[in-house]
């Protein structure tokens, strides 16, 4: 779990109700288990960072990231959604050592949650086009998986206080291919079937 209002990264155990982890961190977007480790957008640290000792693994550095938002991963490969330049960044490795990154799709309006399917593609919740979407990995083709979705906006009139993720819209894929989005301008999870 990330909190940008509390700056933590949490790892929480449902079978004991209990946190297990904690790890502070500056403002926290997202989180993801990665290589032995959480990989975090954190605009507080500056980019996308290791949890355990804040090492970058890709800065913002205002000209092609600005706002990293939405991860995902399948264990050798990470995905970073941009939220200002809509961008998604494709980061190889060399064991530990993050490769220099690489667009993979662009145009998106205003990406965050991003999740690894059960078909070998990526989703991306576009919250300024209201619609879930689907990145081929192979072509860098963008589809539609379903759209007038309910999500939340921008942060506004908060005079640079909050992320401009805002709420964080997410994406998860469930064992049975089913796919999860958080909608957060109606307070609700939409399920979207396989089939």
């Amino acid at each position: 779990m990330s909190s940008y209002f509390g700056a933590v990264v949490q790892i929480w155990n449902p079978q004991s109700d209990q946190v297990i982890e904690t790890y502070t961190m500056g403002i926290p977007i997202d989180a993801i288990r990665f290589k032995n480790d959480i990989a975090v957008s954190d605009l507080g640290l500056g980019g996308v960072v290791r949890a355990s000792d804040q090492s970058m693994i890709l800065p913002i550095d205002n000209a092609n990231v600005f706002a990293p938002s939405g991860l995902a991963t399948n264990g050798e490969t990470l995905w970073v959604a941009d939220w200002g330049t809509g961008i998604v960044w494709q980061i190889g490795f060399d064991g530990d050592t993050p490769m220099p990154a690489v667009p993979i799709a662009s145009g998106l309006m205003n990406p965050e949650g991003l999740a690894w399917d059960n078909n070998g593609s990526l989703l991306v919740v576009e919250t300024g086009a209201s619609q879930l979407s689907r990145i081929d990995l192979t072509t860098g083709a963008v589809s539609i998986v379903a759209d007038g979705l309910s999500l939340s906006g921008p942060a506004v009139g908060q005079d640079g206080f909050l992320p401009p993720t805002y709420l964080f819209d997410g994406v998860a894929v469930g064992q049975s291919g089913d796919i999860y989005v958080s909608g957060g301008g109606k307070n609700v999870i939409y399920r979207i079937s396989e089939n």
